[in-house]
C-alpha cells in the first residue's frame, strides 16, 4: 500500500476550482481569503489524505508553490516604455527610408543631383539601423523577463510552465503560435478572457517580422538602385506594421499586470 503525499506547506495558493481568486492552506484545509484574514479562524479540519488529494487533482507537483511575489509590476512599465521607444525608432527608419526612396527616384529620372541625398542616406543607414536593433533586442528580452514573472503568479493555471513562457518565443516553428497561446492562458489565469483583438496583434507581429526578413535580404543583393528601392519599400511596410503592433502590445502587458495585481494574494489591494 503507498504512502500519499505530504500535503504542502501552509500558504497562498491559486484556488483549487480553478477560479481566479487566491485561497489560503493551512496545513489541513482551504480558507478563503476573508476566512484567512480573520483571527482566530479555526474551521474544521480534513485529513492529510483529502488535502493530498487536492494537490494531485488540480496542480502538477512541480508547480505547487505559494504565491510569495507580487506581480512585476516595475518590468510591465519598462517593457511598455521600451516599446513606445520601438515606434519611435520605426518612425525614423520610415523617415530614412521615404528619404532614400525619394533620391533613388529622382535619381533613376535622371537628376544627378540626388546623388548628394543618396549619400546622406548612406551616412545615416548604420546609425538607425543599429538604433532599431538596439531597441528591439532591449524590448524583446525586458517582454520575456516580464511574461516569464507574469505566468509565476499564476501556477498551475497555463498549460506550460513559466520557462515555456520565455522560451517558446526562441524555438523555430513553436515561436509561431505557442507565445499567443501562452499570453491567451495569462488572460485566463486571471478571470477573463482573452481579448478579440489579440489575433490582429499577432497577426501584425508576424507580418512585420516576415516584411523585415525580405527587406533585409532584398538589400544584400540589390545590384541596381531599383532592387534597392524595392527593399526601402518592403522596409517600411513592415516599420508600418511594427506602429499598428505596438499599442496592441502595450494593452497587454498593462491589461496582464493590473489583473495580476487584482487577484495576487501578496500584491496592495486597491481603495475603493
Amino acid at each position: 500500500m503507498s504512502t500519499p503525499p505530504a500535503p504542502p506547506p501552509p500558504g497562498w495558493y491559486p484556488s483549487p476550482d480553478g477560479s481566479s481568486t487566491s485561497m489560503w492552506w493551512d496545513g489541513a484545509q482551504w480558507v478563503p481569503q476573508q476566512q484567512a484574514a480573520l483571527p482566530g479562524s479555526t474551521p474544521a479540519q480534513p485529513s492529510p489524505t483529502a488535502a493530498a488529494g487536492y494537490r494531485s487533482a488540480h496542480y502538477p507537483v512541480n508547480q505547487w508553490q505559494p504565491v510569495t511575489t507580487p506581480p512585476p509590476v516595475k518590468l510591465a512599465i519598462a517593457t511598455q516604455v521600451l516599446l513606445l521607444v520601438t515606434a519611435v525608432s520605426a518612425l525614423a527608419n520610415i523617415a530614412h527610408e521615404s528619404f532614400g526612396i525619394a533620391g533613388a527616384t529622382d535619381f533613376l529620372g535622371g537628376d544627378d543631383s540626388a546623388m548628394s541625398r543618396l549619400r546622406t542616406y548612406d551616412l545615416f543607414a548604420l546609425p538607425i539601423t543599429v538604433f532599431g536593433l538596439i531597441c528591439m533586442i532591449a524590448t524583446g528580452v525586458l517582454w520575456v523577463v516580464w511574461q516569464y514573472h507574469a505566468a509565476k503568479q499564476v501556477p498551475g493555471r497555463t498549460r506550460r510552465s513559466p520557462g515555456w513562457h520565455a522560451g517558446a518565443w526562441f524555438v523555430p516553428v513553436v515561436s509561431l503560435w505557442f507565445p499567443y497561446q501562452n499570453i491567451t492562458d495569462l488572460w485566463r489565469a486571471t478571470g477573463r478572457s482573452r481579448p478579440s483583438w489579440q489575433i490582429l496583434w499577432w497577426v501584425l507581429w508576424l507580418a512585420s517580422n516576415v516584411t523585415a526578413q525580405v527587406s533585409s535580404r532584398l538589400y544584400a543583393v540589390a545590384q541596381d538602385l531599383e532592387l534597392l528601392r524595392v527593399s526601402m519599400w518592403i522596409d517600411i511596410v513592415g516599420e508600418i506594421l511594427t506602429l499598428a503592433a505596438v499599442p496592441f502590445a502595450v494593452l497587454i502587458v498593462r491589461g496582464i499586470t493590473r489583473d495580476l495585481q487584482r487577484i495576487s494574494p501578496v500584491a496592495p489591494r486597491p481603495v475603493h
